[in-house]
Formats: structure tokens, sequence, C-alpha cells
């Protein structure tokens, strides 16, 4: 028998040591790689494959076959990327989204096949969260099996937004890529117009939860609240999807992220679409995370049973609201 290997490198700093999750997947060390006869080096330059050589944790998957040359088909390759897709959901730092096949040998790992989608690249606090601090090993079963399903039952509501996630990763367009994401957000929600999405997004997933993920360094938390971001996401995506000028005022305009000691976040100036651009991509992450870790997945294929829960959702967090006021 022989054993085939489909990996992805990790950013780096991403996971401290080795996972073993269920259905084969794991993240480990692939050394060394024989890059001898790979049937990739055309495809890189030297410098990446020397990246590649120093990576030091891969998410994995593999599979026992009994010739090697005779496996042709794909499906350690979308098992490994529907893996990243999980993990993305859970954090989305991005990555090199670089998939290799490796025939494993005692030797080392033979390079016998690659699959080269657009590199991921992330946002400002998608890059400085870490994976491993972000629920990985509670959460990652429950994501990975919702992203599977969602594909394998032809879920459309949930695959288009998680191809949503990955396409605005890849853009890296602060317009671009926030369109997107509020089209995956929109698609979930079945929302369509300002008012319900606003209303299911904060129902669903609470109007004073933080926007962003915790920033282990310094126990950052930022101030932002999703009922802070929801009508200006939306807004921004209007005039983005509708090829009108983006405003001057506001949107153009200096925005700091501070966390909760008043100390700002980006090292740099950021402007206030960047943030809605933030808040974009952690707003679907976050939502998509929900629904799988609490195994919504089957009331999310009838439509009207989610459309009734999203109403009661949001039915409840205005009152709740309405109870608050003075």
């Amino acid at each position: 028998m022989d054993t085939i290997v489909v990996g992805t490198p990790l950013r780096f700093n991403s996971v401290s040591r080795p996972y073993s999750f269920s259905d084969g997947v794991t993240i480990r060390n692939l050394q060394p790689i024989l890059w001898e006869f790979s049937s990739a080096r055309k495809l890189m330059s030297d410098d990446e494959r020397d990246e590649l050589s120093k990576s030091r944790f891969w998410l994995v998957v593999s599979k026992e076959v009994d010739v090697w040359h005779l496996h042709h088909d794909q499906d350690l390759y979308e098992k490994a990327r529907r893996s990243m897709y999980a993990l993305q959901i859970i954090c989305p730092s991005g990555g090199p989204n670089v998939y290799m096949k490796f025939l494993q040998t005692p030797d080392g790992f033979d390079n016998i096949g690659s699959m080269h989608p657009a590199k991921m690249q992330s946002t400002l606090i998608g890059r400085m969260a870490i994976l491993e601090e972000q629920g990985l090993e509670e959460d990652f079963e429950r994501v990975y099996e919702g992203v599977t399903r969602a594909f394998d039952e032809k879920i459309v509501r949930l695959e288009n937004p998680i191809l949503l996630l990955e396409h605005g990763l890849q853009t890296g367009n602060v317009y671009l890529s926030m369109l997107m994401w509020v089209m995956g957000l929109d698609m979930l929600f079945m929302a369509g117009e300002k008012v319900p999405f606003v209303e299911r997004a904060a129902g669903f997933l609470g109007p004073d939860t933080p926007v962003f993920t915790h920033l282990p360094f310094n126990n950052r938390d930022s101030l932002l609240t999703i009922r802070d971001v929801l009508e200006d996401v939306y807004e921004l995506r209007n005039i983005v999807a509708h090829g009108r000028e983006i405003p001057a005022k506001r949107f153009r305009e200096k925005f700091d992220i501070v966390d909760t000691n008043g100390s700002r976040i980006n090292s740099t100036d950021y402007y206030y679409s960047q943030v809605m651009m933030e808040s974009a991509l952690f707003l679907l992450v976050k939502s998509l995370r929900q629904v799988m870790v609490e195994r919504l997945v089957d009331v999310i294929k009838d439509e009207s049973n989610w459309k009734q829960q999203l109403k009661v959702n949001a039915r409840l967090q205005k009152g709740r609201t309405q109870r608050k006021r003075p």
C-alpha cells in the first residue's frame, strides 16, 4: 500500500504543536520534501520552494491506495480545501493556499502533484489573530462537519458564503472584498435589504457582541460591537454594488480601531471603509461558525424554518433592546 498526502502550509506562528482531528485531518510537519523530481518545480521559484520546505506546520489529509500512480481522482485536494475553509472560519488569517500532493516514502515526501489557487491575503485583524488561540481544538470538528455537509448536500445558502469568504480573501481589495463578504451574509440571512439584514444579523449574533476576534497579546479587545457596524457595512455594500462614488465623508475619513483601554490597535492610519471591510469579514466568519457549532445546518436547509428562526431571533432581540431603554 502507498500513502498519498495532500497538504497546505499554515501561516507562520498559526499553531505551536501538531493536532489530529476526525476524518483523517491533521496538522503536522512535512519534512523533508524531496524536490529533485518534483512535478511542481517548474511552477515555483527557488524562493517559493524554499519557503515551503521551511514551513513548520501543514494542514494535511491522507489516504492509503494500492498503487499511487494509478490514483487520479481529486478527492484529497477537495478534502484539504474544505479543511482550510474550516480553519478560515475559525480564524480568517489567510495563507499561501497552495496544495501539494505527496507520496510518503521512507526518505521523505515526494511531490507528485499540486494545485495553486490564488493566495489568501486576509486583513490587519485577521493577520494579528492566532489560529491556535481562537478555539481551534474546541470547534474544528463541528465547523469542518458543517463545511463538508454544505458541499456534499449542495446547500447553496452555505456553499456560496464559504466560497465568497475565500474569494474576498484572495481579492485583497478593500471594496471588492467587503462586497463579497456582505453578499455572503446577505445570502445566509436571506435579507436583500438593509432593514431585514440589520435585524436578522443582530438577532442571530447579538448586537452587543464584539465585532472582532479577541487578540491574545496584551489582552486586547476592540470596542466596536455588531450594533455599531451593521448599518454602515450594508450601506457601503449598496454604494459599491450600484457603482456609486464612495463618499468622502465618513467612509474615506480616518478611523482608528481602539481597544477597551482606548489604545489604537492599527499601527498605521486606517480609514472607515477599511474598518467596514474588517467588520464584514468577521461578521461572516462569526455567522458561519455559529451556524456550524450550534449545528443549524438542517434548519438552514429548510428555507421556511430558517427564515422563521431569523425572524424570531430579531423580534426577541428587539424586545430586549426596548426593555433596556429608560
